[in-house]
């Protein structure tokens, strides 16, 4: 798998996360963390009877799991292609060459940012079950989901469009 085909996968595994958490009510009076972040409880389900949106779906502890990995993966792969961009085929093209790689460190290193916030935001909602923490837990998966969606725009030459 290519650098890019791994972004587009960790973009929609970002999508899913936030609309996942968005659809979550913000209330959870059960008490049980992981059963609201997967959807399962009755919090969850009353909300849905309620005429709330749907919960289930996809369960952001497995989005979160996934996107750990992969977002590591890419970091990784990402180092191991930058470093080795010496020689002299690239030497006239040497400043644009690390202009781009120096601003796609940095989108990295703000998405990988965005995505500690959101899991911080999560262990902070696991300990307390507050609506505070949850509206958190969603503030900040928007954050994320935003950032991609730029960066996305960016590396495919969209606007404003979902891939």
């Amino acid at each position: 798998m290519d650098l890019l085909e791994l972004w587009q996968n960790i973009h929609e595994e970002v999508v899913q996360l936030a609309e996942a958490v968005e659809r979550l009510p913000d209330s959870c009076e059960c008490g049980d963390a992981d059963a609201h972040l997967e959807g399962r409880c009755h919090c969850c389900r009353e909300h849905e009877a309620a005429g709330g949106t749907h919960a289930g779906g996809e369960d952001c502890n497995a989005v979160i799991g996934r996107l750990r990995a992969d977002l590591a993966m890419l970091s990784e792969d990402f180092g191991a292609a930058a470093g080795p961009m010496e020689g002299a085929a690239l030497e006239r093209h040497r400043f644009e060459l690390r202009r781009g790689v120096f601003l796609a460190a940095a989108d990295l290193q703000q998405v990988v940012t965005a995505f500690k916030r959101v899991t911080e935001s999560v262990a902070g909602f696991r300990v307390t079950c507050a609506i505070a923490e949850m509206r958190s837990v969603k503030r900040h998966c928007a954050e994320l989901r935003e950032h991609c969606d730029r960066v996305n725009e960016e590396l495919t030459g969209t606007g404003g469009g979902e891939v």
